[in-house]
C-alpha cells in the first residue's frame, strides 16, 4: 500500500531537516572551540618558557619534600665527616658582608700607601707612652732587686732587668706587656745543663739543670738544693719563691708606689698587673716575672728561662690550665733555651729595612682579624723570622712586596700544619692547635690572598 510523503519508512524514522541543520551547526562550533582552546594552550606554554623560573617554582620541582630533606641531611653529614675545611663561607663569625665594598674602595689605592696609613693609625705607639711605660717597668724591677739583695744577697747573678717588644722596637699601639727577667746565681761547678731533646722527654728547645759533682759538693751545700725534684732544678718551685718575694715587695708602701695591683700565679706564669699605672695613658700594665739562668753548656753559654713546656705552642686565647696537685707533670723540670738575642739580631734594620715594620703590621692584622686572632705574637714573630732567613732585600721601598711574602709564608705554614721554631727547628709551634683549626685559618687566608683586593681589605 502506498503511503504519502508525510509517512515513515519501514524499519526507521525519517529525520526532519531542521534537526539535521542543528547537528551540523553544533559540529562546526565544537571544532572551532577545540581549535581556540589549543591555540590558547600553545600561547600559555610559550609565555611560560619566556619567564624565568621563580623560587616558588624551583621549590615545587621537588615533588617529595621528605626526600629533599633527607638528601640535604645526608650531604650535610658527609660534609661534617670531612676533616678538610674546603669552604668556611657558611661560618657566621668569619663571613663579612661588607668585604666587597671594602675591597673595591681599598683596591683603588696602592698597597704601600695602605700599609703606611695602617701603620700610622693602628700600629705605631707614641714615643712618650713607650718611654713612660718603660720607666714604670724598670722601677718595679729596681724595687725587686733592692728587696732581694737586702735579704738574699746570693740569689741574684745580676739586677732584675726588663725585656719585651717595647725594647725590641716591635710593640703594637700600646706597650702594656713586659717581661721581668730574674737572673739566678747558680754555682757553675755544681750544675750541669742536659739537653732535653736527648732524654726520654724528647723535648727540643728545652733543657734540664742537673745537680752535679755531689761527691765533692754534698747535697745541701747549694742554696738551690731545696728547689730540686729528684736531681733537677725545678722551675715551678723557683716560681713559688719569686711569688713570695713579689708579694712582700708589693706590700711595702715605701718600695712600691702603686696602690692598685694584682699578683697572680698559675702553672703557666707569675704576673704582676698594675691598674692605671700612669693616668691617661693606659688602663693597665702587665709584668710577667720569669726566672732565668746563664750557664756554660756543651756548645757555649746557654741562657735558660723558666717558661713551662708547651706555652710557646699554645693558641693565644687558651686559658691557663688548672694544675692538679695529685698529678705529676713529666715536663716540670724543663727550662726553655732562650733565643731572645738571636731573634733580636735577625730583626735588626741597620740596612734601613722594614723587617720590624712588617712584623708590627702583621701582629696588628692577626689581632684585628678574628680568624687569625688565635695566633700569638710569638707565632707571628716566628713567621717573620723565617722570611728574614730566606729574603735579603728589606729596603723600605720593598715593604709591599715583603708584606705579601710574609702573608704567603704564614699561609704555607698553616697549610703544612707545622711551624718550626726559627732556632730549635724540631720544635713545632703549632703543636697546641687542632688540625681543623689550622685548616680553617688556612682556608680563610687563602681566600683573601686569591681575591683581587683581598689583601687591601685587611688594612681597612
Amino acid at each position: 500500500m502506498a503511503s504519502g510523503g508525510g509517512g515513515r519508512r519501514p524499519g526507521g524514522a525519517d529525520t526532519p531537516w531542521w534537526v539535521t541543520g542543528i547537528k551540523v551547526v553544533a559540529g562546526i562550533g565544537a571544532v572551532a572551540l577545540a581549535g581556540a582552546y589549543a591555540a590558547a594552550r600553545a600561547a600559555e606554554e610559550a609565555l611560560r618558557e619566556e619567564e624565568p623560573m621563580t623560587s616558588t617554582q624551583s621549590a615545587a620541582s621537588c615533588s617529595d619534600d621528605k626526600a629533599c630533606k633527607s638528601d640535604s641531611s645526608d650531604s650535610d653529614n658527609n660534609a661534617d665527616d670531612d676533616d678538610q675545611w674546603v669552604d668556611i663561607n657558611d661560618d657566621d663569625e668569619y663571613s663579612d658582608s661588607s668585604d666587597d665594598v671594602r675591597q673595591s674602595s681599598a683596591g683603588e689605592r696602592p698597597l704601600v700607601e695602605l700599609l703606611e696609613e695602617y701603620y700610622q693609625d693602628k700600629v705605631q705607639a707614641p714615643d712618650e707612652e713607650i718611654t713612660a711605660m718603660k720607666a714604670v717597668a724598670e722601677q718595679v724591677a729596681q724595687n725587686i732587686t733592692e728587696y732581694v739583695r737586702g735579704r738574699h744577697a746570693n740569689i741574684l747573678q745580676r739586677d732584675v732587668f726588663v725585656a719585651g717588644s717595647a725594647y725590641d722596637g716591635t710593640t703594637v699601639k700600646h706597650p702594656n706587656m713586659f717581661v721581668l727577667l730574674v737572673p739566678l746565681n747558680l754555682e757553675a761547678n755544681m750544675w750541669k745543663i742536659v739537653n732535653a731533646k736527648d732524654t726520654v722527654l724528647k723535648a727540643p728547645g728545652y733543657a734540664l739543670v742537673h745537680r752535679a759533682n755531689t761527691d765533692f759538693y754534698r747535697p745541701g751545700s747549694s742554696i738551690w738544693d731545696r728547689f730540686l725534684v729528684g736531681t733537677y732544678l725545678n722551675s715551678d718551685l723557683i716560681q713559688r719563691l719569686l711569688e713570695d718575694v713579689l708579694n712582700k715587695v708589693t706590700n711595702r708602701g715605701f718600695t712600691f708606689a702603686y696602690q692598685d695591683y694584682y699578683v697572680t700565679s698559675s702553672d703557666k706564669a707569675l704576673t704582676l698587673e698594675l691598674i692605671h699605672p700612669i693616668g691617661g695613658l693606659v688602663d693597665h700594665l702587665t709584668l710577667q716575672v720569669v726566672p732565668c739562668i746563664t750557664l756554660e753548656g756543651p756548645n757555649g753559654t746557654v741562657c735558660l728561662e723558666g717558661i713551662p713546656h708547651g706555652c710557646l705552642s699554645e693558641s693565644a686565647e687558651r686559658s691557663a690550665r688548672k694544675a692538679d696537685i695529685y698529678e705529676r707533670d713529666p715536663y716540670e723540670n724543663l727550662w726553655y733555651q732562650s733565643t731572645r738575642t738571636k731573634e733580636a739580631e735577625m730583626l735588626q734594620d741597620e740596612d734601613g729595612g722594614c723587617r720590624k715594620k712588617c712584623l708590627q703590621i702583621l701582629k696588628a692584622v692577626c689581632h684585628n682579624q678574628p680568624p687569625l686572632s688565635s695566633l700569638s705574637e710569638f707565632h707571628v714573630k716566628t713567621v717573620c723570622l723565617h722570611l728574614c732567613e730566606e729574603e735579603s732585600e728589606w729596603e723600605d721601598v720593598m715593604m709591599a712586596e715583603r708584606f705579601l711574602d710574609v702573608l704567603k709564608t704564614l699561609e704555607q705554614f698553616l697549610d703544612d700544619k707545622k711551624l718550626p721554631h726559627v732556632v730549635h727547628k724540631e720544635m713545632d709551634l703549632f703543636e697546641g692547635f687542632a688540625s681543623r683549626q689550622l685548616g680553617k685559618m688556612n682556608t680563610w687566608l687563602q681566600k683573601r690572598l686569591k681575591q683581587p683586593n683581598g689583601v687591601h681589605a685587611l688594612l681597612i
